[in-house]
């Protein structure tokens, strides 16, 4: 008894009690400062604004030509390759080029710029070679309305016949005033001898001389008139020449202008067809290796454009369930399927919008923003594609474990 009693316990044990008071305040204020949120799970769906542009092939055929290298900034309507067929790429770039010079230097009815911007020969123009040829036809109609062609040497020469029938003209209108004047002497001489031959001086017979002489002042007279008539029909035939010329100019220059833009149309047909052309300004990326020489089939996806600004949104799917908890401006966590998580992090994005209106399946949309766009918590940034899939976790309430703890027990004291 003695021994048991003068024993002294181990240090531990005489003070395991305070040692176990201080363990269970370390763990409790642990609750503090420890959270616990309240989380809405749902299926998201990334979104852009301005999303990357595909570029894939629209015919089937060996890849002649690659103009751009992989992540390389590319411009709106640049070439980015063409694929095999039978026209030649650079004859038709030429005649192109030639068209839309053509094209802006004829806006305003100007047709002179033919003679000094003449249209080059090509031979190996493929399919678009028959509509060249019937354009350069109109080409060399529509080079005869010009100054130094056929119908405006035409038109020159009847304009000089309606001066001449203008000088004409007034030479026979100054004739036919001295015909009028002579009348008028005539008449008067006439007059004075039917007074004498009223008076018996002269003969019946004389009178009828000076009466002769009168009625051929005025027969000439009558034929000056009718000069007149003849030199107005001539200058109306002629103007009439010149309007029917000007019509056939007119309509000539308007089916150039047609035949111009319809060769342009087909030019733009077969760009589309067999040239890959950036959909817009932004850098290009491959999606898979490319050579030269590559056979290419139809549809194939080849290239990516992804454009300088781009704004990204995710649009979520809640259904009714915890929807009340759902606030504008709460904490949105999503974990993009293609990309793994534990790899890749995940995209932080803010409630913009609560639809009030559900869908046919019964939920409700819910919008996104993403602040940091794609990129993720680990400063990796994801490339973004159509219909990317994500699972969202929506931080409803972010509590503290002390005050969850703190609510249990007291809807536990409440029952």
């Amino acid at each position: 008894v003695q021994e048991i009693i003068s024993y002294r316990p181990h240090w531990f044990i005489r003070k395991g009690n305070i040692i176990f008071f201080l363990v269970l305040l370390f763990l409790l204020s642990l609750t503090w400062f420890i959270q616990y949120p309240d989380i809405i799970n749902g299926s998201a769906r990334l979104v852009a604004l301005n999303p990357p542009k595909l570029i894939s092939s629209k015919a089937e055929g060996k890849l002649v030509k690659l103009f751009v290298s992989n992540e390389q900034f590319v411009l709106k309507n640049q070439h980015l390759a063409y694929i095999e067929n039978t026209t030649d790429y650079n004859e038709v770039m030429k005649l192109q080029g030639w068209i839309e010079q053509t094209v802006a230097t004829t806006q305003n009815n100007s047709y002179e710029g033919l003679n000094s911007n003449p249209l080059p020969s090509f031979a190996d123009l493929g399919e678009l070679q028959s509509g060249y040829q019937l354009f350069q036809n109109e080409l060399l109609l529509t080079k005869q309305t010009m100054a130094s062609g056929y119908y405006q040497k035409k038109r020159n020469a009847l304009g000089k016949d309606l001066q001449y029938l203008s000088t004409l003209k007034s030479d026979v209108y100054e004739q036919k005033e001295l015909l009028e004047k002579d009348k008028q002497l005539q008449q008067t001489e006439f007059e004075a001898y039917e007074k004498l031959a009223n008076e018996k001086v002269i003969a019946p017979l004389e009178l009828n001389q000076y009466k002769s002489k009168l009625i051929a002042k005025e027969q000439s007279l009558k034929l000056t008139n009718t000069q007149i008539t003849n030199s107005d029909i001539s200058s109306h035939s002629k103007q009439k020449e010149i309007l029917d010329l000007q019509k056939t100019i007119t309509d000539q220059q308007q089916q150039f202008h047609s035949s111009l833009l319809e060769l342009k149309s087909k030019i733009e047909q077969w760009v589309q067809q067999y040239v890959l052309v950036a959909a817009e300004d932004g850098k290009l990326i491959y999606i898979n290796t490319l050579r030269e020489n590559e056979l290419i089939s139809t549809g194939q996806s080849l290239f990516y454009i992804e454009p300088e600004q781009t704004q990204f949104y995710a649009e979520l799917q809640a259904g009714q369930r915890n929807l009340g908890k759902i606030k504008t401006g709460q904490r949105v966590m999503l974990r993009v399927e293609s990309y793994p998580s534990t790899e890749f992090g995940y995209l932080t994005g803010k409630v913009n919008y609560i639809s009030n209106m559900p869908n046919r399946r019964d939920s409700f949309l819910v919008k996104v923003d993403l602040p940091n766009g794609l990129q993720t918590n680990y400063d990796k940034t994801i490339f973004f594609r159509n219909s990317l899939l994500a699972q969202a976790e929506i931080i409803t309430d972010d509590r503290r474990l002390a005050e969850r703890f703190w609510g249990q027990l007291k809807q536990i004291a409440k029952r």
